[in-house]
């Protein structure tokens, strides 16, 4: 089967994403959209009918696994999961797992309905479904070393999807192992888990780490597939957020560039906006406001017809293109930008989302140059908010609205406020001790997609020499 589908990576502001094909593994996916969904009688009829031809559970299983995978190259995700349920239930009695061989056709098609529910956004579902396929595959007496790095590797992807950063990592380096072990350095299933690998380091803001692994990816997969393949765009895109995050701009801008140069000939437009979004918010943070929002705007252009005006990729598109407008000057057409954006990534994430700070500074400064001082600060204070509820104690992004909340104070002639400002955001650093409190109770109900970035943040919290080497999110970041 080699359908393709890709998601949109993440709600940040670069991509960092990973892959799948139906039924086998890869790198990259995107959302899919069920289309022209049959009746379900009709589905029903079909399953019934395949599984009456045949007498063994095992053949029945393995037939109804292949129409699942027909179905959803047809994107009729209904049809698959209800042939896929159908498949499971087959084998899935205590009878049945007694067997070795009822279990493997079970592990299969449990395996292939994580896949599934991965690619539909159920990522509990889908851990769970690659946990049981794994714990069947390993009680097999001579157990598949490929199979088991798979389902490792599933379960990674689908921590992945949940922001659970340290799971992923974790299930990337296993699978990476093996299947190094198992298919040599040089296999395209040894470089996605080492992808995989290095974006869950790039997610817990560990870029120094994840630099070397996105280099040893990129040359791998140029072996694999030619310097100009989709892959390598990824690759290329990825690395140069870590090397712009480590202070080594003059080496990401060509990096970035040859990754839209790739992603334009790829002829995938969900590849390309992707890239695009990247090389846009380097220009912005270099200052070129004019062609960071050339590249927003057809990045914009290339996914709304696919994905709709309402996804919250489109509000990191808005809002990026707010921050363009406004690095030019053009504060009062950077405003509804914002507004737009900050809706729509409200709608996707929630209204107390930590991810949500980068956009709500830059609509403060907007209100700011438009004169509306009780407006910015009513959004400065909104930060301040989210940051002591949702962020750990001396968090970087904490330690940025604060500092920047004090700017706008100083500006407005307020030196006391500023200095109380400063003080409440660094309160945290110069009141730590090394007397071993456990950070982690200030979480306050952290959502699942940002839960494991807080957790990695207290760790570095609790090291006051690795607070200033600490980069934190930015809005190129994608967990």
């Amino acid at each position: 089967m080699t359908v393709r589908r890709r998601r949109i990576g993440g709600y940040g502001r670069s991509i960092v994403v990973t892959a799948c094909v139906f039924g086998l593994s890869a790198t990259l996916t995107s959302p899919v959209r069920a289309q022209a969904t049959p009746a379900v009688q009709a589905i029903a009829d079909e399953i019934t009918t395949l599984r009456d031809a045949h007498a063994s559970p095992i053949a029945a299983s393995d037939a109804l696994a292949e129409l699942a995978r027909r179905r959803y190259g047809r994107e009729d995700l209904p049809g698959a999961r209800a042939a896929l349920d159908a498949a499971v239930a087959l084998n899935a009695s205590t009878e049945g797992e007694a067997d070795p061989q009822r279990a493997l056709a079970l592990a299969r098609a449990l395996g292939t309905r994580a896949r599934l529910n991965h690619e539909a956004g159920d990522y509990p579902s889908a851990i769970a479904d690659a946990g049981r396929a794994l714990a069947l595959r390993r009680a097999q007496p001579d157990p598949d070393p490929a199979e088991i790095a798979t389902l490792i590797y599933d379960q990674g992807r689908a921590h992945d999807g949940r922001g659970d950063h340290e799971k992923t990592e974790a299930a990337a380096l296993e699978s990476y192992e093996i299947r190094r072990t198992h298919f040599g350095q040089v296999h395209e299933k040894t470089a996605d888990s080492l992808n995989l690998y290095a974006n869950a380091l790039a997610a817990q803001g560990r870029h120094a780490e994840a630099d070397p692994a996105y280099r040893q990816v990129l040359g791998m997969y140029e072996v694999l597939y030619g310097p100009k393949d989709w892959h390598v765009a990824i690759v290329l895109s990825n690395l140069g957020n870590s090397l712009r995050r480590t202070g080594r701009a003059s080496q990401a801008a060509p990096l970035y560039r040859r990754a839209v140069a790739i992603a334009e000939i790829s002829g995938d437009k969900v590849l390309l906006a992707q890239c695009l979004n990247n090389y846009g918010w380097f220009l912005h943070l270099q200052g070129d406001g004019r062609k960071a929002e050339t590249q927003f705007r057809r990045a914009q252009s290339l996914v709304v017809p696919l994905i709709g005006d309402s996804h919250a990729f489109v509000g990191v598109l808005r809002a990026n293109i707010g921050y363009a407008l406004l690095d030019q000057g053009r504060a009062a057409e950077a405003e509804p930008e914002f507004a737009r954006g900050l809706a729509l990534l409200e709608q996707g994430m929630g209204t107390e989302s930590p991810d949500l700070l980068d956009t709500l500074a830059g609509a403060a400064s907007t209100q700011a140059a438009l004169g509306r001082f009780a407006e910015a600060e009513a959004l400065h204070k909104r930060i301040g908010l989210i940051a002591a509820a949702r962020l750990t104690p001396g968090h970087p992004e904490g330690l940025k609205g604060g500092g920047a909340y004090a700017a706008f104070l100083l500006e407005r002639d307020r030196p006391g406020d500023a200095l109380n400002e400063l003080r409440t955001s660094l309160g945290p650093l110069t009141s730590r001790t090394s007397g071993g409190r456990d950070w982690r109770v200030a979480v306050r109900g952290a959502r699942p997609l940002f839960a494991q970035r807080v957790e990695a943040g207290w760790r570095l919290a609790a090291q006051p020499a690795a607070m200033s080497a600490f980069s934190g999110p930015d809005r190129s970041s994608t967990p």
